[in-house]
């Protein structure tokens, strides 16, 4: 391994210099200010001091952004193809007016009868057996193959269980052979769940573990709040780990003409959020760090405790085990974590662990991401959007 260190005036120029010597495969060691020059200890100046380093080993060639943002930049979004969101939506209207048609106030005490059952599960006695939670005998005749499916798609055995026995309590019993419509009644039920969340401040913190998708997620959130809702976008990223992920996004978000700052020290990053107020929404992009090393976490916490000004979004991947998922959310709880982004819904068949997670943790959803295409695979989460994405393993092609 070849390990340099570099001084410069701005973060930027020490960056370029590391990949300019090292390559695009340079890690970041450490990064502190020193002071230079001066009469003794007087009039030094304060300069950047980043120790970097690089395998000898060829570098891969990484993914890049470059062509996703020649695409959609200075162009509004494609009309090709109705896109796979959109079909969605009118998969969600029906479901709406299934909902009207069910009778909305029956489906209510569903849900609350639900949740009720659910807070006492909690405390029963046999509530962390594996095999013998749930008494099958008890699930109504016709019910069974709907429990059984929601199993298949990652609900919980406990809480499929209540979700079929409430589920039977108010549907249409004649229609119980029908599974289109026994599969949408399900999506207006378990919507209830979900919670949409609004921002209450416009400085956006992607959190969570190394590769979960932050940096793709930021550049889809990216164009969107710029091309689609036509907002004044700032980004600001502290993930220098690796000189060419930090390289790949600086160029993202030239060719998107959006303003992005790197941070490396709390200091940083504080000047970048006042220099960036003239904006609507200002995304940050943070180093993923494993929820087990503590003493790396403490550095990520460091830079953003205390802060008020910042919304806190925890990326959650869905292709990984509910156990890990509960444990980061967990590790990184230490912050005021405001809500959830699910990415990686796509390469699961358990998308079921989206409800287990919100029922436990008690957090409102911002975003699911479903797919790698910036920025069409991911969608707001609209409860009713999540519920069939859920019920149906995928997006909707219509």
């Amino acid at each position: 391994m070849i390990v340099k260190t570099y001084r410069a005036n701005t973060v930027q120029e020490a960056l370029k210099k590391i990949k300019a010597e090292l390559g695009e495969d340079a890690i970041i060691l450490s990064s502190k200010k020193v002071k230079k020059g001066g009469f003794f200890s007087f009039f030094k100046k304060e300069i950047y001091e980043v120790t970097a380093a690089v395998d000898d080993k060829p570098p891969k060639q990484n993914r890049s952004f470059e062509a996703v943002a020649k695409k959609y930049a200075k162009v509004e979004f494609s009309q090709k193809k109705q896109s796979e969101t959109e079909k969605l939506e009118e998969r969600v209207k029906k479901l709406e007016q299934l909902i009207v048609s069910a009778g909305k106030e029956s489906i209510e005490k569903l849900v609350s009868d639900i949740k009720a059952d659910l807070n006492d599960l909690k405390t029963a006695i046999n509530y962390v057996k594996k095999d013998n939670d749930v008494d099958i005998s008890k699930i109504p005749l016709g019910m069974n193959k709907y429990f059984t499916y929601m199993c298949e798609i990652g609900i919980k055995r406990k809480y499929a269980y209540k979700i079929a026995i409430g589920l039977y309590k108010t549907i249409d019993k004649t229609r119980l052979n029908d599974e289109e419509y026994v599969k949408e009644y399900l999506s207006a039920v378990l919507s209830q769940f979900f919670k949409k969340s609004i921002p209450t401040n416009k400085n956006i913190v992607l959190l969570g573990p190394t590769g979960v998708g932050k940096t793709t997620t930021l550049a889809k959130l990216a164009a969107i709040y710029k091309l689609k809702m036509d907002k004044k976008v700032g980004i600001i990223t502290t993930d220098t780990y690796r000189i060419g992920a930090v390289d790949q996004l600086l160029n993202y978000a030239k060719i998107m003409d959006i303003p992005a700052i790197v941070s490396i020290t709390k200091e940083d990053f504080i000047n970048a959020i006042e220099e960036l107020k003239d904006t609507d929404v200002v995304l940050v992009d943070t180093v993923g760090r494993s929820p087990n090393d503590i003493k790396r976490l403490k550095e990520i916490f460091g830079m953003f405790q205390g802060d008020t000004r910042l919304h806190l979004s925890l990326v959650i991947a869905i292709n990984t085990k509910e156990e890990d998922c509960l444990n980061t959310f967990k590790q990184f709880s230490t912050l005021p974590i405001n809500d959830l982004i699910f990415t990686k819904v796509d390469e699961t068949k358990t998308p079921g662990t989206m409800l287990n997670l919100v029922v436990k943790l008690k957090k409102p959803v911002a975003w699911v991401s479903y797919g790698q295409d910036v920025p069409d695979d991911i969608m707001e989460a609209e409860p009713l959007k999540i519920s069939s994405l859920i019920v149906k393993r995928r997006v909707q092609n219509g």
